[in-house]
């Protein structure tokens, strides 16, 4: 006999379980139990008193785009009222280069809707770089926007077919306006610098708009397929701002809005194992032993690794899939991501340029060289840490005053830099002081007054503390799976899984190793849900709001 029944379980309390368990328990009727290691309940969305008190860390997703949360904002508008908010950036991303201290900067539409004040950052290097930038504005604007979302906010599709992006990319290809900037079919399998150069003139704009762009894909500026991915998110970046209170407000806010629905959560409660029974999930056996039925469906939002060789078993999977999930990819996306409590924020040198250098929400410091990028790439990918830095710089206290105490900021950066398993421990530990002096003595160059005079604390991550998280384990990969062109979309993380059903019945899979990609938005608990819906014939809210997706 069962130690406890629900109608569905979910293992793993990430923020993709909060959003599934939210829709299944209000719109579903179901009667849902969520089932955590940790000793907290919402993953990536995650942030910390550090690295000194009263100080926020956002200790893994912090660059939040406007349509991480649009559906569940929509779908539970309470939860604005439990303490959810979004801030956009004023500048959304730019560039300091380090040649000569430009900088070009990229204006969120929030505070420069027709992007006028981009157009002019960019013709202090280009004109007809600037040009092209309205031109693909208006594009943008026009259908590529919300192509994007409904590509993201419903699920994969069949490998047969044209996806909502596929279909899109059609539209794209045929439009007289994007043919006169160059765009056409070879897109499908360019690079993301040929896509970029084949854009604009600038180096310096290919080289910044790359790295800012690489800090969600992490590929290779050379590798075939990407180029496409990357464009859409060199345009969807412009919407980024942050969760108000710091990335676990949302966590807070969702959990509440669930329990108060009747659902229940049980954190330091791992799953040992799926129980199947005659091909179907019937429960979950904890690692303590006990037993939970589950009389409808099973949920796992744990990395496809672990549900297929973990909580599974290779006897459930056909040999091809279990090929497949072992030999994903998940070694690009490893970074370092360290928080800094500072007394004022960075004075850059490049204000003199462009005073709104000093608002980017996303800044890179770099160089004028694309293939600067390349070389971090192709260091890594021969088990060496790069010897040049190629920081990103957010400080979210520009516009969100909440997150550090008065008058004072926390500032984060980030770098690219080897996968956990390629150092011991002790050299990672020897690592990260040697990192924090390198990105200071960097930092410095660029604003004179970041020196360690003027930091009150900072709290180090790299690859190694990110893969004590079994989903983001052996490598640390930030977004679980890498996001080359084989694992997007309705590839992602094999295409068999990406619809989020599994040949086991009753047996579903969600997290940030599902379509679309990985990031610290609701789509892939959000289109679990709706998979659910039409297989147990639920409630489809998005039907009665009307919402395109």
């Amino acid at each position: 006999m069962a130690d406890a029944t629900y109608d569905a379980i979910i293992i793993g309390g990430g923020n993709k379980a909060l959003v599934t368990a939210m829709y299944l328990q209000r719109y579903g009727g179901m009667k849902v139990g969520i089932f955590e290691r940790r000793h907290e309940i919402g993953g990536a969305w995650a942030s910390e008193e550090a690295p000194a008190p009263g100080f926020i860390a956002n200790i893994h997703a912090t660059d939040i785009l406007d349509v991480y949360m649009k559906v569940v904002e929509e779908d539970f508008p309470e939860i604005n009222e439990r303490g959810f908010g979004w801030i956009p950036y004023k500048v959304a991303y730019g560039t300091i280069f380090k040649e000569d201290h430009s900088c070009v900067a990229f204006h969120s539409p929030y505070h420069d809707p027709a992007q006028e004040k981009t157009a002019a950052s960019i013709a202090q290097f280009n004109s007809r770089d600037a040009d092209t930038w309205l031109a693909l504005w208006e594009l943008w604007e026009d259908y590529l926007h919300d192509a994007s979302a409904r590509w993201m906010h419903n699920p994969a599709g069949s490998l047969y077919e044209p996806d909502i992006f596929e279909e899109t990319a059609g539209r794209l290809f045929a439009d007289p306006r994007a043919r006169k900037l160059g765009i056409d079919p070879s897109w499908v399998i360019k690079s993301p610098i040929e896509v970029m150069r084949d854009l604009f003139e600038d180096e310096g704009i290919v080289a910044g708009i790359l790295r800012v762009t690489h800090s969600w894909c992490g590929n290779s500026v050379f590798l075939s397929g990407a180029g496409l991915f990357q464009f859409v998110g060199m345009l969807y970046m412009t919407h980024a701002g942050c969760f108000k209170g710091g990335t676990h407000t949302p966590a807070h806010c969702t959990y509440k809005v669930f329990t108060e629905d009747g659902g229940k959560s049980f954190t330091e409660h791992e799953v040992d194992r799926i129980l199947i029974e005659n091909g179907k999930a019937t429960g979950v056996k904890l690692i303590d032993g006990r037993e939970i039925e589950a009389r409808k469906a099973v949920i796992s939002t744990l990395d496809p690794y672990s549900l297929v060789f973990k909580l599974t078993g290779q006897k459930h999977w056909h040999p091809r899939t279990v090929r497949r999930v072992a030999n994903l990819s998940r070694w690009r996306i490893t970074i370092t991501w360290y928080s800094w409590a500072v007394n004022e924020l960075p004075q850059y040198q490049a204000a003199s340029f462009n005073p709104d250098i000093d608002k980017v929400g996303w800044l890179g410091l770099g160089s004028k060289d694309p293939l600067a990028l390349e070389r971090n790439h192709a260091w890594r990918s021969l088990g060496k840490m790069d010897p040049d830095l190629n920081l990103i710089i957010w400080a979210h206290t520009i516009v969100d005053p909440t997150q550090a105490p008065e008058g004072k900021h926390v500032c984060g950066t980030e770098d690219f830099v080897l996968s956990a398993d390629q150092l011991s421990e002790k050299e990672w530990r020897e690592y990260k002081k040697k990192h924090a002096a390198e990105v200071m003595e960097l930092w410095k160059q660029y604003a004179p007054n970041m020196t360690w005079d003027n930091i009150i604390g900072y709290t180090p991550q790299t690859p190694y503390e990110c893969a004590r998280m079994p989903n983001m384990a052996p490598q640390g990969n930030w977004a679980v799976l890498d996001h080359i062109p084989s694992q997007a979309g309705k590839f992602r993380p094999v295409p068999e899984l990406a619809g989020h059903k599994t040949p086991i019945a009753n047996l579903y899979a969600t997290g940030a190793g599902w379509h679309p990609a990985g990031g610290a938005f609701a789509a892939q608990g959000y289109n679990c849900y709706k998979v659910m819906a039409e297989d147990f014939g639920l409630k489809k809210p998005w039907e009665k709001n009307g919402r395109r997706f």
